[in-house]
């Protein structure tokens, strides 16, 4: 106790138990009380009512009974305001001075009242200082009853005996209560170690609950809530407190068939754990989150008895179970595209045999070779959308390179022009001499490019496609692919940059296709950071606008001589 500073000493009368602070409040009255209890003993003494052997004046009386009021006064007003322990010990001291004063010189040794005030000052100084002050103050207590004995040579035996019994009852008394009291201090302390470490370990629980990326929440058995931690509350999208409320309310949950789930009802048909993939959460806004809810009971432990409960650990599969699908839609896609070009070039491979074995005409041999020949490029075109589809999925071919404009497009133009004039279709360049080099992907501006504009050579049946490049006054580079072909309608405007979607106009159903161009195109546009753009009406054509930003433009190329007189 000694070693301890202030504020601990503090801090551990605060954390005491209610048997503790008991006695210390009733140690404080009797403190204050001992004047009032000082004076009537003092006069009964004066006045013969009791053994008055020891009465040495009224000049002492008086003296220290007014002691016995100051120093309680005081008292109240020194550990109200300071309560430090180097006060007590003042106050002990003080307390003791006056009481072995008023022992020896008024009331004496042989009358128990007497002596009462030395069992409020041994439990006070046992409480605050330890054994050792215990000790000590019994040493007092003895040296004041042997010191009174000396100093009264004329007391019969039969008083000295009762003198030295009181002492001994007293001390005896104290110590009782001074073990009781280690006792308790013991199993005091003991508790407040195990609250310590039960706080502590609740603290380490939260922090790790708090530090998962899973929601994690605990009910009790009907599903309030207990506990949470913060992922639950970014999953929810929600700042309010949750604890209470029920978990059934909190998570509207419904299947896949769009039916209402119980989680709790559940929960109580299991008795082990058990996980769910199919359940969705709406929104007030009706905005849907796919779940996966794991959830387990929590079980009493050995002879405990504690309400029963669970654990759920939920998680946000909203993106995985879109990707499942998506790859379950392009599993079916892709098999589908690929078994009608496959039987068609089949079928048409199996003709050629047979009329050939029949002696058909050539012109119905090179029918049927063209349509396998078709299909068989119908199959290449698919194959190298997907590989483009992979490249940019896996990042591969982003490498950014210095790419000269004007040298770079001018070798796509030438080309496609010869594609272009075999349809009947002109294809106009429209290339600004002093465009700048720009700094990104060679091999995907190209694919993209290159999509844009057999898609308009495909889809335009007469007139023009217009290969457009320009800087603009914001320092903007344009990359334009104009045709004048069927256009895309109104309705299917935001369709058509999904993968495998083809307008279900007959005039596009007319040609083959994969539905994969303007993806790839634009998922390669988003890797390059590179705006795709298109403007288009049904029977006037459309436009395709790639923008590269200023900040992918390394130099700027100043017009040639020639360049100037040819423009």
């Amino acid at each position: 106790m000694s070693a301890k500073t202030n504020a601990q000493y503090e801090a551990s009368l605060l954390l005491s138990n209610s048997f503790y602070l008991e006695t210390l409040k009733i140690l404080r009255i009797s403190a204050t009380l001992l004047p009032f209890l000082i004076v009537p003993m003092g006069l009964l003494s004066k006045y013969g009512i009791t053994d008055n052997q020891f009465y040495a004046g009224d000049n002492w009386l008086i003296g220290i009974g007014v002691g016995f009021f100051v120093v309680a006064l005081f008292q109240f007003y020194v550990l109200g305001r300071w309560p430090l322990r180097r006060n007590y010990l003042i106050f002990s001291v003080i307390y003791h001075v006056l009481s072995t004063l008023f022992v020896l010189f008024v009331c004496g040794v042989v009358q128990v009242p007497g002596l009462i005030i030395w069992i409020v000052l041994t439990m006070a100084v046992d409480i605050y200082f330890g054994n050792m002050a215990f000790w000590l103050n019994s040493l007092l207590l003895s040296c004041t009853i042997l010191l009174a004995l000396w100093m009264h040579p004329e007391l019969a035996s039969n008083q000295q005996v009762i003198a030295l019994l009181n002492g001994v009852m007293i001390v005896t008394t104290t110590f009782i209560y001074s073990r009781l009291r280690a006792v308790n201090d013991r199993t005091r302390l003991a508790l407040l170690r195990a609250h310590k470490s039960e706080n502590l370990q609740h603290k380490r629980l939260l922090a790790l609950i708090n530090s998962m990326g899973d929601a994690v929440v605990t009910t009790n058995s009907t599903g309030n809530i207990q506990l949470y931690n913060s992922a639950l509350l970014s999953l929810l999208d929600t700042n309010t407190g949750l604890a209470g409320k029920n978990v059934n309310e909190l998570l509207k949950l419904v299947t896949a068939q769009k039916e209402t789930f119980n989680i709790i009802h559940e929960a109580k048909k299991h008795k082990t754990m058990f996980r769910r993939t199919d359940l969705e959460h709406i929104f007030d806004d009706g905005e849907v989150l796919k779940l996966y809810i794991n959830v387990a009971p929590i079980h009493p432990g050995y002879r405990l008895q504690p309400e029963h409960g669970y654990i759920f650990i939920i998680r946000d599969i909203t993106k995985e179970k879109s990707l499942e699908e998506e790859r379950d839609e392009f599993i079916s896609v892709i098999s589908h595209e690929l078994r009608t070009p496959v039987a068609i070039a089949e079928g048409n491979l199996s003709n050629i045999k047979l009329l050939e074995q029949h002696k058909a005409t050539q012109s119905m041999v090179d029918k049927a070779v063209n349509e396998a020949h078709n299909q068989i490029l119908y199959l290449s075109k698919l194959i190298n959308d997907l590989g483009a589809l992979s490249r940019a999925e896996r990042g591969v071919g982003k490498t950014p390179q210095t790419i000269n404009l004007k040298t770079f497009l001018s070798e796509i133009y030438d080309k496609y022009a010869p594609q272009a004039k075999e349809r009947g279709l002109i294809l106009h360049a429209s290339i600004a001499p002093d465009l700048p080099d720009i700094q990104t992907s060679q091999l995907y501006l190209e694919e993209i490019i290159q999509n844009l504009i057999t898609n308009a050579i495909k889809y335009t049946k007469q007139g023009s496609v217009t290969l457009d490049c320009h800087q603009d006054s914001k320092g903007v580079v344009n990359i334009i692919v104009k045709d004048t072909g069927i256009g895309i309608g109104k309705s299917d405007h935001k369709h058509i940059f999904e993968k495998f979607y083809r307008s279900e106009d007959y005039r596009t159903r007319e040609s083959n296709g994969t539905g994969l161009g303007l993806y790839v195109s634009q998922k390669l546009a988003s890797k390059m950071g590179i705006k795709l753009d298109f403007e288009s009406r049904l029977n006037h054509g459309s436009t395709f606008t790639l923008s590269i930003k200023p900040t992918d433009i390394v130099s700027s190329t100043a017009p040639s001589v020639a360049d100037v007189i040819a423009k």
